[in-house]
């Protein structure tokens, strides 16, 4: 023990396990980014395969990301550490691999929880601006709508949002666990509503609605069938539509990648899970379960309500705008949804509950964040001072500050440098994952007594399951990043994409080997960190 504390900042982390299973099951809902995620899932699939293709590719996809959560959900197990890959890989496979991986999910989470931020204000408001205004016809919030679309107050709503995010995890975990089950019941409930809304409408009725809300703006009384036809006119047709093959399915994988698989929130928080094995499991797989669940009934409601060659077209039309038809919405699933929601109190709830699982991802970030950081420091490879945590509220505060400074810089950034919009993280996070996925290959065989004391050194046929699951889950993603690659319409490939992937693995090379050196200079002997998991 008295070693332990010569390598570590102390003989205890300083944080307290109090996530259970239903509280794991929300907070990985949440760290998916879900409904922000969901509106380019539907957008990106349906521009590289027929409509018909989407529903069964949804499902197949959610089949396979499975293999990627339990990858997450067991390695945590076998090592119940806050830090993420950081802890795990640095442990099971190398520490370089481990601090390039969680330092690939820092920057990532960091960009996108000013992403949020900005997005707060010219999707989330502004499409709930502009939803109520067209339903309740009233001009002034369809402005103010398009108002929040504009850099400043997307700047200063995403400025205040960010504050507010911050507030609500510096106050300790049990305090945002309430926050969020009551949030997450809200937007259930929400989302409910925009459900039955679709069930019982047909595209006849959403034609009808559709043009009578739309006529002032286009300028014509079939706003519906002229969507189709300036559709036509750009080369979309049926074999956007109809008839499909199993590749067709397999591509729909790399599109479902934005929002499905990524309900492994709690690995970054899992020295703070209590019953670790079961929270993390259940966590994971009811999360994923449910993710990819609605995702397929969102999908399957919204062909059936507004017909499948509407929602095919006027998703082609998104990137490929017509210059004779002027329309005041974007085809967002949740703006095409709330068209029909025409009782502004229900239409409110469904706006709530849209912005609840598409936004709070934004505090599950900065906790992740403060935690790779606090992991980092506990190591002593930065410094120490990011590893305190508040004796009050049982959280690391200077880490969640630091997080979300950076973050405001992103936000600057996003919002003031167009480029860095179209920047897609999607590859970058994959190849943290793939890092992942070798750990758990290779982990039963490099960490042979610690895989044996784990809880999870099941075996199939004499192979231990987490290798198993490590080589599906590496396949899964090999095949994901070579549709990414070789198809441009997935948007995942572009110069500053590549770029700032090349700059982020540069730099966290870079500041690894700042913090060995650190290390060796405080005489601490590297290998004796790397060998041991760090104190409770």
């Amino acid at each position: 023990m008295g070693e332990a504390h010569t390598i570590f900042v102390r003989r205890s982390s300083g944080l307290v396990r109090e996530v259970y299973p239903k509280d794991s099951f929300i907070y990985n809902v949440y760290f998916t980014a879900y409904f922000t995620a969901l509106v380019f899932l539907y957008l990106v699939a349906l521009y590289v395969v027929p409509a018909e293709a989407l529903v069964p590719g949804l499902i197949l996809s959610t089949v396979l990301f499975s293999f990627q959560v339990l990858v997450y959900a067991l390695m945590s197990t076998a090592m119940p550490r806050s830090g993420g890959d950081y802890v795990i890989i640095s442990r099971a496979l190398h520490p370089l691999l481990g601090f390039l991986s969680s330092w690939n999910w820092f920057v990532w989470l960091a960009f996108w929880f000013a992403f949020g931020g900005y997005t707060f204000s010219c999707v989330a408001l502004s499409t709930m601006m502009l939803t109520l205004g067209l339903v309740t016809n009233n001009p002034s919030l369809v402005s103010l709508g398009e108002e929040l679309a504009n850099p400043i107050p997307s700047l200063i709503v995403g400025t205040l949002v960010m504050i507010a995010f911050l507030l609500m995890t510096s106050f300790g975990l049990r305090k945002f666990l309430k926050i969020q089950l009551a949030t997450f019941v809200i937007g259930v409930i929400g989302v409910f509503i925009g459900l039955v809304y679709l069930a019982f409408c047909d595209p006849s009725t959403y034609a009808s609605t559709l043009n009578r809300l739309m006529e002032t703006y286009t300028g014509t009384s079939d706003t519906y069938n002229a969507v189709i036809e300036a559709a036509k006119n750009l080369g979309w047709g049926p074999e956007k539509v109809y008839g499909y093959t199993f590749e067709h399915l397999m591509k729909v994988l790399p599109a479902a990648y934005l929002a499905v698989p990524w309900t492994m929130g709690t690995v970054f928080i899992a020295g703070e899970v209590a019953q670790v094995k079961k929270t993390q499991i259940l966590g994971g797989l009811g999360g994923l379960a449910f993710i990819g669940g609605l995702t397929v009934v969102i999908a399957f409601l919204l062909q059936k309500a507004m017909g499948i060659e509407f929602f095919s077209a006027f998703s082609y039309l998104f990137y490929n705008p017509p210059e004779n038809l002027k329309i005041p919405i974007q085809p967002y699933f949740n703006t095409l949804a709330f068209l029909i929601i025409e009782n502004p109190f229900l239409n409110l709830w469904a706006n709530l509950g849209f912005i609840f699982l598409g936004w709070m991802y934004m505090a599950q970030n900065l906790m992740n964040d403060s935690r790779l950081l606090f992991a980092w420091s506990f190591d002593r490879l930065i410094p120490e001072k990011f590893s305190e945590v508040s004796e009050r509220f049982k959280s690391p505060i200077y880490a969640l500050l630091t997080v979300f400074i950076i973050a405001e810089v992103f936000l600057f950034a996003i919002i003031f440098v167009p480029e860095l919009q179209v920047i897609s993280s999607i590859m970058a996070l994959s190849f943290s994952v793939i890092i992942m996925s070798l750990a758990a290959i290779f982990f039963p065989y490099l960490k042979k007594d610690l895989f044996e004391r784990s809880g999870v050194n099941w075996k199939v046929a004499g192979v231990p399951l987490i290798t198993i699951l490590g080589v599906l889950s590496l396949i899964v993603n090999l095949i994901a990043n070579y549709y990414w690659i070789t198809d441009p319409n997935y948007g995942a490939v572009n110069d500053i994409s590549v770029a700032a992937m090349l700059i982020v693995i540069v730099s966290g090379i870079l500041i690894y080997l700042i913090g060995i050196y650190r290390l060796k200079k405080k005489g601490i002997e590297v290998s004796k960190i790397y060998t041991q998991l760090p104190p409770i």
